[in-house]
This record gives C-alpha cells, structure tokens and sequence, in this order.
C-alpha cells in the first residue's frame, strides 16, 4: 500500500523541459484552455492527465511503469533541446536523434493520438460487427480477406464473427451502430503506442532540418506542438495527414525558436534562419489548428486569439 501511495499519478502530455522554455522571470506559463479559461502558472500543472499512462500490474494494482520510461527518453532529448535553444546549429548526430525519438514520441503520446485511437477502434469494431451480421453459420467460412486488408494493410487481420445466428432483437441493437460506441483500453492503447515507437522516428530524421529564429517572444505552442503541412492533390483530398505523408513539419520550441523539417529530397541540408514577426503569426495559426485542450505562450509574448475553432466531431475515415 505504501508503494501505492508514493506512484506519480500525474502524467505529463507534454514534458517537463519543453514547457519550462516559455516561463517568464517567475516561472510561470500562460494557458489558454479550450473552454476560454486563461491562467498564469508553473509548468508542473500543465498539460497532466491522472493516469493517463496506468497499467494495471498482475497483482491487479496500477502502476506508472509507462510514465517513468517516458520520463527517461524525455531526459534524453531535453539536452538536445537546450542546445537548440542556444543555436548550437546542427546538431550532433546523437542529439539529432535522441530529438527525433522524441518528437516520435510525442506524436504517439498525447490526447490527440489517444482520440483517434478510440475512434478508429470504434470504426474497426463496428465494420467487423457489419460484416459478421451478414454471416450466419449455414454459409460456413467467410470467403472475405480480413478487414485490415479492405482498408489498406494496416494492423493485423481481423476474423469475421458469425452474428447473423443471433436472435433478431440482438441484431437490431448491433446494426443501430450510432447507438454505442466501442472503446479499447487503456493497456490495449498504451501497447499500440509502445508497438509503434520503433518506427515512429523515421518520418522525422528523414528530413532536412532548420532552426527558425525570431526576436521577442513571438510564438505560441499547444499540448500537441508538431504541426503538418501538406499540399493538397486530388490524390490525398481524402487521406489522412501524418508525418511520413507530410511535406513539411513545424515544431515550435521556444517562444523565439521553432524548427522546421522539410521533406524536399535528401536530408542534410540545415539551415538557420531569421524571420520576421509574420512567418510567426503564420506558425501561431497553425498552432491554433492544431491544438486539442490547451495553448501555452510566454507571459509578455503574443496575445492569445480570441477564437478557437472547435475540434472536429470526425477525424477518422474508414472505407
């Protein structure tokens, strides 16, 4: 019970040495929450979920086993972020990639990635369920490929259950899919994130990297600060964005300093560059765009906006 009592239950989104580049003279942040509330405060407060990282031991009790390691790999990187921040411009190579583990990392970690999880869970199970009331157990093996192969290769296979034998009222509730929703857990969510963090860091170090300057305290950044951009085709109107499909990919990491990764041939080409105040107010709309609960800026740097647009209902598609 006493070990219980001392497991660190707050869990970071977004660590520690990323937020403490936008405190003030005091220590403090300014936070912008998606409701319109804005408070000034020490980063400590910001951007924790209570066990958002949990898993349950086998002894049945939660454990922050998850929370600790994440906390290593942020050390690792947080020493490459200082010398960003002190224009130490390029990196060494492993600095560069222990920063682009991390940016990894961050992509998988947050309240972001952790939605679309759920949702596409959600749309998954659901097709499964679709498919299988149309079997019943006359028809003997489905002649279908698995669903993951219907929808591009993505995940592993998933067997077609045999619903159609079921009693008619069953049925009803399972085809009035806009009725329920199915949700994965949390172990189940965290081993897809962990599953994926071998691959994760190659959209980012297959990249030129370069460090954008600006004076003052002129950017904003957000609980999910990689920003993705890509030019619109007929070819991707309807795919999803990610950072393997984006042309180019922002990371604000200071108020004054944000580094952009360009995929426009082979990397190695790096840059610093010094921008006016507009190319800032350019990276802040983005950030806007991309934020999910909360916005951070410095406390004597660039006024939060006065609108906020709302989150997307949808933001997978399937099929």
């Amino acid at each position: 019970m006493a070990s219980q009592s001392k497991r660190a239950k707050a869990h970071h989104v977004l660590p520690q040495f990323y937020l403490r580049a936008w405190r003030d003279g005091d220590g403090k942040v300014a936070m912008l929450n998606r409701d319109g509330r804005e408070i000034e405060t020490g980063t400590r407060a910001l951007a924790v979920e209570n066990d958002f990282y949990a898993v349950t031991d086998q002894e049945g009790n939660k454990s922050s086993v998850v929370e600790t390691k994440l906390a290593e790999w942020d050390g690792e990187a947080a020493a490459a972020h200082a010398a960003l921040l002190r224009d130490e411009f390029p990196l060494e190579k492993e600095q560069r990639e222990a920063l682009g583990c991390w940016l990894g990392l961050q992509w998988l970690r947050g309240r972001s990635s952790r939605a679309n999880g759920e949702e596409l869970y959600d749309k998954l199970t659901k097709m499964v369920i679709q498919f299988g009331l149309e079997r019943n157990s006359s028809e003997g093996e489905s002649p279908e490929p698995p669903v993951s192969q219907q929808i591009g290769d993505v995940g592993p296979g998933f067997e077609i259950p045999i619903l159609g034998d079921l009693p008619d009222n069953m049925k009803a509730d399972l085809a009035d899919q806009d009725s329920y929703r199915v949700t994965p857990t949390r172990e189940e969510q965290i081993t897809q994130m962990l599953n994926s963090l071998p691959v994760a860091p190659d959209a980012f170090l297959e990249t030129e990297w370069h460090l954008l300057r600006f004076q003052g305290h002129p950017l904003l950044t957000s609980d999910e600060p990689i920003i993705l951009q890509r030019r619109p085709s007929p070819e991707n109107a309807l795919r999803g964005v990610g950072p393997a499909s984006a042309d180019s990919l922002y990371v604000p990491i200071s108020p004054a300093r944000c580094l952009a990764l360009i995929r426009t041939g082979p990397s190695g080409s790096e840059t610093i560059r010094d921008l006016p105040d507009q190319e800032a107010k350019n990276v802040n709309r983005s950030s806007v765009r991309t934020m999910w609960s909360q916005l951070f800026r410095h406390p004597k740097g660039t006024a939060f906006p006065n609108d906020i647009p709302p989150l997307p209902k949808e933001r997978i598609i399937v099929g």
